[in-house]
């Protein structure tokens, strides 16, 4: 049982030892020029979010009357009112 174990693990190992290069090898390509890279860096940062804290119109996703509302972050809203947070809509950008 143990020499087919070990068998088993050898032919594992062989098999993926023969895929490929190691990672981190350089590959010649019979060049000696160095490329440069022609593609612009991806952006992974959303666009910047509204800097505006001050009070606003917004409408309750629960429904009723429109209230002016301090944004918290993730369309909660304090109401000026009074009150728990709400998730609301804004009406302006």
């Amino acid at each position: 049982m143990k020499t087919l174990i070990l068998m088993t693990l050898v032919v594992a190992t062989a098999g993926c030892a023969m895929l490929g290069t190691a990672p981190g090898a350089q590959v010649s390509s019979g060049s000696t020029e160095a490329t440069a890279i022609d593609f612009a860096p991806a952006t992974t940062a959303p666009p910047f979010p509204d800097q505006n804290m001050g009070p606003r119109i917004i409408i309750p996703v629960t429904g009723g009357a429109p209230v002016i509302g301090i944004p918290l972050g993730g369309n909660m809203y304090l109401p000026v009112t009074g009150g728990p947070p709400v998730i609301a809509i804004p009406t302006s950008p």
